[in-house]
Order: C-alpha cells, then structure tokens, then sequence
C-alpha cells in the first residue's frame, strides 16, 4: 500500500474520532449529555442539587450607573432606590463605572425551600426561637469583573418589597458575618389595594450582600415525625425533610441518611406540608396537616416532655424532568402557592425609617 493510501486512512479514521473525542470533552464539561445516553443513566439526569439550582428564587440583575439616582424594579416587584454615589470600592471610596446590582426575593414556599437559609434565632437572652416570615431579600453590587462592591459609608437603600403577608407584628432581621440573624429594625408598610394588589414593606438597609428577612420569632416549636418509602427496587437514599408552612411562610429542614425515619420541627397549631427530596432528585409531598398544639424535638430524644406528632408515610418517586425543570409547574404539581400579584408602590415621602 503506497503511504498516500495510509496517510488517507489515518485522516479519514482518525480526524473524525479526535473531533468526536473533543467534541464530548467540551460538553461533557458543561453537563451535556447526548440523546442516545438519556436513558443510560436515569437517575444522574436531574439530581438533588439541580433541582434545587432549577427552583432557586427569583433573581434579577441590573447594570447602573452610580453617579446618578437609580430606581430597578426587581422580577418579583421589590423596588430598590440606590442614591447617586452609594456604591464604593472595598478601600470605602467612591467607585466610577458601571455597576452590576443582582436582587434575590423569597416569597413562595419553594424559594424558601431552594433559598436553603436557616430560619432559627437566637435572641438576646441566647433562647432559640423559630421564624415565621413575611419574605426576605438579597442585594448585591458587583463590578464588570465580578469584584464585589459595598455601601460608601452613611449610604442606606430604600427597598419597597411585596407585602405578601400582612401584618405589623414583623420586625427586620439581617444575617451577620456568622450568618446568624440580627434585628435590625421595624419596616414600614402600606396599605393593600385589594384581592390582587399588594402594597409594600418599606425599610432602608445600610449592607450588601446579606439576607434581610421581615420576620416575627415564635419561641418553641412542634416535632413532626414519618418514614419515607421509595418505588419498588429502589434502595434507603440519603434525603431532606421539609417542613413547609401553609399557614404561614417559611421552612425547616433536615437531612437524614441511613434510614427512612425523620423528624422535622414544624410551627405550632398551624397548617403545613412535609415534601422530600431525596440524593438522586425523587420528590415526594404530604397532605396539608393540621399540625398540634404541643412543643418538641429540635434535636433531643423524643419522650413524654417532648412528644413528636406523626404524619404517617410519604411516597417518593421519580418526576417527569420537564416538570422538575419548570418552578411554576412543580410548584402547581406539589400544590404549592404561586403568588400573583401587581405592587403598587408607595410614592410619597421615603421608603422606610
């Protein structure tokens, strides 16, 4: 064979196979996965940690410019006003340019849940107590680069945000350098409009890039407890527990391993749901539960002084990915709210204290 003839057979074989073998690298990498190997592998398609990534709050990003008063409007209708000259560089000065501003709101039950943010307190007196929540938030400033950018010093934010669950018994809370929450102060509200039209909690916030949370703490709450079961021939996988408030906004949460059984702390005399999600992305939900009147668990041994209220069994199985990678639809398919709404904003005199 003339080495024309060889040279032709390696180009024509191996050309494509390098293609080929490059092609994969590349999207492996970026998680791809090709069309004859979807059913190869089912329980590697849509894990745990996606899902969660898929249900992640609404988060919206802006590009500003600082030297001047900017007013955004968040997905969600929480309206932030940023003063000219508010934004500076992490030595305190003044920062020139275009800033990027990324605006996270927690309103429905599955934001709480994909927010994955402790809703626990520790108060002045070092007592735990449990949040109910009426939404919290998160701004954040970034340079082109991704550098992250501050308040100049004395600068405060005025947010308008939904005021979803009404009532004048939430106080503000911000996550500190230890993610543990603080008070930081009373927001401001104004009045509903009507069925479908919310007014808005008003406050001023003086930090970027922590969690602000309208919140009131409930001193002790109760201990839901149940067993998980999975489809026929699917083995104990490790899970979370959610307790999901129905009654009131907020979750807890627990991740269990080695076992069916869980426990899970709940609000007192309310209504919620329980929903699992186990390692390899099966979901399972309770029926609303009434939940009793009685304290327990938060991690000590169940007993007579510290009972815990059985909800029975909760099946988990494998969901259709085009509902698991759509919120809205698994929201409706778990039969938790989707809050629609239209905000009208307060214009008159300044958002918050």
């Amino acid at each position: 064979m003339s080495v024309k003839n060889v040279l032709r057979i390696i180009i024509c074989v191996g050309l494509p196979l390098t293609l080929y073998s490059g092609g994969w690298e590349e999207k492996d990498k970026y998680h791809y996965i090709e069309e004859k190997k979807k059913k190869a592998k089912p329980d590697q398609r849509l894990n745990a940690k996606r899902i969660l990534r898929v249900l992640a709050p609404a988060y919206s990003n802006f590009k500003i410019k600082p030297d001047r008063t900017n007013q955004i409007v968040a997905q969600r209708g929480t309206r932030v006003t940023i003063p000219k000259d508010a934004i500076a560089n992490k030595s305190g000065s003044t920062y020139v340019g275009v800033v990027e501003i990324f605006i996270t709101e927690v309103i429905d039950p599955l934001d709480f849940v994909s927010a994955d943010v402790d809703l626990t307190y520790i108060n002045p007196q070092g007592k735990l107590e449990y949040f109910q929540s009426a939404g919290m938030f998160k701004v954040e400033a970034r340079t082109p680069e991704g550098d992250r950018l501050a308040l100049a010093p004395g600068s405060k934010i005025a947010v308008e945000f939904p005021n979803v669950k009404p009532g004048d018994e939430f106080f503000v809370y911000r996550h500190d350098a230890q993610q543990k929450w603080k008070l930081h102060g009373h927001n401001q509200s104004s009045v509903e409009q009507g069925v479908f039209t919310l007014g808005t909690r008003r406050y001023q916030i003086d930090a970027l890039d922590t969690w602000w949370n309208f919140d009131k703490p409930v001193p002790e709450a109760a201990c839901a407890k149940g067993r998980v079961v999975w489809e026929k021939d699917v083995p104990v996988t490790p899970f979370r527990i959610n307790s999901i408030g129905i009654s009131y906004k907020g979750t807890f949460a627990r991740y269990v391993e080695k076992t069916d059984a869980f426990k899970v702390n709940v609000h007192k005399a309310t209504l919620a749901r329980f929903m699992v999600l186990d390692n390899s992305g099966r979901i399972g939900i309770s029926e609303p539960i009434s939940i009793w009147n009685k304290t327990g668990f938060d991690g000590a041994e169940e007993g007579a002084t510290n009972p815990c209220q059985d909800i029975g069994v909760i099946e988990v199985k494998r969901i259709d990915e085009t509902i698991l990678s759509d919120k809205k639809r698994l929201s409706e398919y778990l039969g938790l709210e989707v809050t629609e709404y239209k905000v009208e904003y307060q214009e008159k005199g300044k958002p918050g204290p």
